[in-house]
């Protein structure tokens, strides 16, 4: 027995010399950027540098050396499309300034469709690739560019230069990333560049994406969507009722089986997002490369988890050379009174552009840099300012401006193309591009008067922004058909020509439009996919932003900002920004 016993002890005391030990969490730091929209190389305001890839990466180095190089660098998708030096390189440099950043993955924003074919056209015609110009990036890349709801109508599988999910290696820990693209995208891109393409329900193909990376061995998965949400308190994480409800983020995340994700990152509505819902921390930082989020994840590699309870969301992070003092902030606006701008210090590290990441996107810069300065003769007695939801000042001078040189008796411009507000003084090129950089060519479209009242429905029925006017006045209810589908939704309640006299339904009228409408954008395809051909008149002599740059500097100097009264909306929500 006395011998049994001993070769019992023996024997535990060997297992347990050989038993695997237990090791401590890995601490994993995950930084999230999203609608960066070109902006690489940041932005100039009365309180200094601000944004951009040089500072960014300032930043994400104090990150990797206090961390063990445990950071993983992610993008929630809309990284090209938006300014002069990113659009004539369609991206290109966004790319190049990623890859040396150490980027491990960017969703597929719908903004990434925009360029179509690889070169000067936008939109593919016969024989043209509508994907030549993002598979030129995705092959550039070294990073993937993820999507697991984007499939190929002909095979149903995710496109060759895409792929649903990938795994990274962080300190020994797996991490998972699933992208997702909002189902949104064939309305808010150039439509026949994606009309091969499927964007499914995000629901069931992240969690069949999630299945499928913890059965490859992933120890956490997060996802990096281009479907945002919409909070007003981003200090709280808790406080569910700052968040719009109706955002996609929310819905995606409350339609989910707990437990399915560790994390989430947000794009696409560029709006703010840094709460807990339904139990998965969500984020989403400002857009324009002006901020940053980071979410702290402890994982149990040993166990293939994420300790859930020491997770940490943490304040989103502007993106400033210098701060005001007592903030960690740089808005224009400035803190309270008697405050200065001093070097902003980041975990000990005074942040500086990082000359490495400067040297990658100079030679872009060089090459625009004369264009963007040049004078464009007009003069803004007053800022010219943008609204999604009602007339804008903006709006209205786009507008007029693309009727009268198009000899037009009506023009439309989206509210979600006008990217920035037209600033007060002597305008450069650079200022008028900024505020509709979208490679989009004028279109004439003969419309009926029916044809026109139906596009105000569809476009004031929805939740994207409405139709800026000229030659036109409208007036519609917000409040209206709140119960009804988007598409069934009837908010006009007039619509006639400038002058008050009515629109004939059966009359053709020549309406001047971005060819982004005329093609089916912004909710435009019910209508415009059942205009004859020979109705259309693309004019490819120019861009819009050509055409503005030239057409502004005829009116009366200087424009001064004024609404007219073109557009009335009944219970009207807050004034909205375009995303």
């Amino acid at each position: 027995m006395k011998r049994a016993l001993a070769l019992i002890a023996i024997f535990l005391a060997s297992s347990c010399a050989t038993a695997p030990a237990s090791h401590p969490p890995v601490h994993v730091v995950i930084v999230g950027t999203t609608d960066v929209h070109g902006w690489f190389d940041g932005h100039e305001s009365t309180a200094g540098r601000y944004g951009g890839v040089a500072l960014l990466s300032s930043y994400v180095k104090a990150l990797r050396a206090e961390d063990q190089n445990h950071v993983v660098l992610v993008d929630s998708g809309d990284l090209f499309q938006g300014t002069m030096e990113s659009n004539l390189f369609e991206g290109e440099p966004v790319v190049r300034a990623y890859n040396a950043m150490g980027y491990s993955a960017a969703a597929v924003g719908n903004h990434e469709f925009d360029y179509g074919p690889a070169g000067p056209v936008t939109i593919a015609g016969p024989g043209d690739d509508p994907l030549g110009a993002l598979e030129k990036n995705a092959a550039l890349a070294k990073f993937p560019f993820l999507s697991a709801n984007l499939t190929e109508k002909a095979t149903g599988k995710t496109p060759p230069w895409a792929k649903p999910s990938t795994i990274v290696d962080a300190g020994g820990a797996r991490i998972g990333i699933i992208g997702l693209s909002t189902p949104d995208t064939p309305n808010v891109t150039i439509a026949v560049n994606v009309a091969a393409l499927n964007f499914g329900d995000p629901v069931p193909a992240t969690i069949a994406a999630a299945r499928q990376l913890r059965a490859r061995g992933a120890d956490a998965v997060i996802v990096i969507a281009h479907m945002g949400g919409n909070c007003r308190d981003v200090n709280d994480v808790h406080d569910l009722a700052s968040c719009n409800p109706d955002e996609e983020a929310m819905k995606f995340l409350e339609g989910l089986p707990p437990g399915t994700i560790d994390a989430y990152f947000a794009g696409h509505t560029h709006r703010r997002m840094r709460e807990i819902v339904s139990g998965v921390p969500a984020t989403q930082a400002a857009p324009y490369s002006a901020e940053f989020s980071t979410v702290d994840l402890w994982i149990d590699h040993d166990h293939h988890r994420v300790e859930s309870s020491r997770t940490n969301i943490r304040p989103l992070t502007m993106i400033c050379a210098k701060v005001w003092s007592g903030s960690e902030r740089c808005d224009a606006s400035g803190p309270a009174s008697g405050s200065t701008l001093v070097p902003r210090v980041f975990l000990g590290r005074t942040i500086e552009p990082d000359p490495a990441i400067a040297a990658v996107v100079a030679p872009y810069l060089e090459r625009v840099n004369a264009k963007r300065s040049e004078d464009a003769g007009v003069l803004t007695a007053g800022v010219f300012t943008r609204n999604f939801g009602s007339e804008s000042t903006v709006g209205d001078l786009l507008a007029d401006a693309l009727r009268r040189a198009t000899g037009a008796d009506i023009a439309f411009i989206n509210s979600g193309g006008i990217r920035t507000n037209l600033r007060a003084g002597a305008l450069t090129y650079g200022d008028i591009y900024e505020v509709n950089p979208f490679d989009n060519y004028p279109t004439i479209v003969m419309m009926t008067g029916a044809q026109i009242r139906e596009v105000l429905r569809l476009t004031t029925g929805a939740d994207r922004g409405i139709m800026q006017v000229s030659g036109l006045r409208y007036t519609f209810d917000a409040a209206a058909g709140k119960d009804k589908p988007a598409g069934e939704r009837d908010r006009m309640l007039s619509v006639t020509l400038a002058d008050g006299s009515p629109l004939d339904p059966e009359k053709l009228y020549r309406v001047a439009m971005p060819d982004f409408l005329a093609a089916g954008g912004d909710g435009f395809l019910p209508v415009t996919s059942t205009i004859p051909a020979g109705r259309v008149s693309v004019l490819q002599e120019r861009t819009l932003h050509d055409l503005f740059a030239a057409e502004l500097k005829s009116f009366p100097q200087p424009l001064t900002p004024a609404l007219d009264g073109r557009i009335t909306v009944l219970n009207a929500p807050p004034h909205q920004t375009p995303p």
